[in-house]
């Protein structure tokens, strides 16, 4: 091997094992809720309408039928900038609890308004 071929070797070697260190990507998860969504929430709905305004929870406790947690999380560089959690509770088909403050998910971090 050429004298000038180890040291190119070297160097891609320690480029390519620091790339983590250039990149660091935002990672989203949990649902999107806007405002619009959350003026449309109301004690009384039933899951149909729950699910169709606000999407599938993104918790569903299988011991727990009648409770669905959403919950948003956003981080970058992976430190947390936002997290929003709330549970809903139905009895007999019916919303009939809100427990936490659903707040909508900043219109920055989607762009604009999705109502």
């Amino acid at each position: 091997m050429p004298k000038l071929t180890v040291p190119v070797l070297v160097f891609a070697a320690a480029t390519l094992s620091g790339c983590h260190l250039l990149y660091r990507p935002t990672i989203q998860q949990g649902n999107v809720i806007t405002t619009r969504m959350i003026a449309r929430l109301h004690l009384g709905m039933t899951k149909n309408e729950v699910s169709y305004d606000l999407g599938a929870p993104a918790i569903r406790d299988p011991f727990h039928r009648n409770r669905w947690d959403y919950y948003y999380s956003l981080k970058r560089n992976y430190r947390p900038l936002i997290a929003e959690h709330f549970t809903l509770f139905f009895k007999h088909g019916r919303l009939v609890r809100i427990v936490g403050t659903p707040r909508p998910t900043p219109r920055h971090i989607y762009g604009h308004d999705h109502s």
